[in-house]
């Protein structure tokens, strides 16, 4: 397989330096929501849950890997709930921006009148993308072998965004 982006991995090297959020609903009741498949990919393995929980403090997220093995091209998608989860907190500490250079495109969008931010990386032809859904509620997608904005954003149409909902355990 080609290589992953690492924006993966930054939230859980966090989450031992930040308390959790208080108030996160449990990851197993959107399971079923998972779409079968996103950008023309179907569900690749079986899905990563999380909930965790210190003291009063917890969240919860809930990760899909889709991909074929005829290709390198694979989405990971991640919905995360609660005020202080590491990528809640990320997304909330990113400004109203938009960069372009030769290497790479970092920008805000809205859609369906939320914000969103998206990094595409054109060297490694990788894109990232987070979406706040609701107050403690965010959708990240990594995508390999795509720099696209358009089709980036076009694939939360093919997320029942609204289905996703943050409810105390």
């Amino acid at each position: 397989m080609g290589k992953r982006i690492s924006y993966s991995v930054l939230p859980f090297i966090v989450i031992m330096m930040y308390a959790f959020a208080a108030g996160a609903s449990d990851y197993k009741p959107w399971i079923p929501l998972l779409p079968q498949q996103i950008g023309g990919l179907k569900k690749k393995g079986k899905h990563e849950g999380m909930n965790m929980e210190m003291d009063s403090e917890r969240w919860s997220s809930l990760t899909q890997t889709y991909g074929s093995e005829e290709c390198e091209k694979e989405i990971t998608l991640t919905i995360v709930c609660g005020s202080n989860a590491p990528q809640i907190m990320q997304f909330n500490s990113v400004p109203k921006i938009k960069i372009e250079t030769e290497d790479q495109v970092i920008t805000d969008f809205t859609f369906e009148g939320k914000r969103g931010f998206l990094t595409l990386d054109k060297n490694e032809k990788n894109s990232f993308l987070m979406f706040l859904v609701e107050e403690r509620l965010l959708i990240t997608i990594e995508m390999q072998e795509c720099c696209d904005k358009d089709r980036m954003i076009s694939l939360l149409k093919e997320i029942p965004l609204q289905k996703f909902k943050c409810q105390v355990k």
